[in-house]
Formats: C-alpha cells, structure tokens, sequence
C-alpha cells in the first residue's frame, strides 16, 4: 500500500512540475491546417532576432511565388517561458508583396508540438 502512494504521489507531483522552455524551442518546421508551411531559424542567435521563411503555401491564400523567398515572421525574439514575440507578415496577393501585419505573441503547446500566433496554430512537422 505504500508502494501505490510512493507510486501516486511521484505521478502527481511530475504533473505538476512546470515545462521547461528554451529560446531555440520554436526552431523547426511547422505547418498550419491550411497548407502554410514555414520553417523558423535564427532565434537566441542573431542580435535582430529569427525569421520564419515560407516553405510551403498550400491553400493559405499565399502565392507559391512565395515559397523560399516571402517571410511569415520577422525579428523573433524570445520573451520567456512558452512565449515568443514576432513581427507578423501579411501577403498581399494583388501585389504580391509582403508587408507588416503588427506584433504578434507566438505561444506555444507544453507539449512543444505546436503553436499559436494570432488566431492560427502551427504544428510540427
């Protein structure tokens, strides 16, 4: 019987123990349910911060023109604990541009198989 609450008390108190987070975390690439895919480099190691370059567009409403040339972030920095900040790129398909949307908080699962900026979540692909 002690044994089962030696057994319980180590499952409840792991639960409970906080996920680690580190700035590099957020590297990798990540695809949106629409198809978006970007990949992130460069966070904790460039001084203006990382970048996310467009990989894949899928049916994002982003022009395949933007594949390996078109950035979906810009100057990530990391903040803290799960949360990172970026500065959002827009596509503008009637010109085909990109430009700045407005800053955006990248938070990311516990589990560290996705994230959230704005109203989409990125998983890992």
């Amino acid at each position: 019987m002690k044994t089962l609450f030696l057994f319980l008390g180590i499952l409840v108190s792991s639960a409970t123990i906080a996920q680690e987070f580190n700035k590099k975390d957020i590297k990798g690439m990540w695809k949106r349910s629409d198809g978006l895919i970007i990949t992130i480099s460069g966070v904790g190691t460039f001084e203006e911060g990382g970048n996310a370059l467009v990989f894949g567009v899928g049916d994002s409403g982003w022009s395949q023109t933007c594949v390996k040339r078109c950035f979906k972030f810009r100057e990530i920095q990391y903040e803290g604990g799960n949360e990172w900040i970026s500065n959002n790129k827009m596509y503008m398909p009637t010109v085909d541009y990109t430009k700045n949307d407005r800053t955006v908080t990248i938070k990311m699962a516990d589990d560290k198989k996705s994230f959230t900026a704005s109203r989409y979540t990125q998983y890992k692909n």
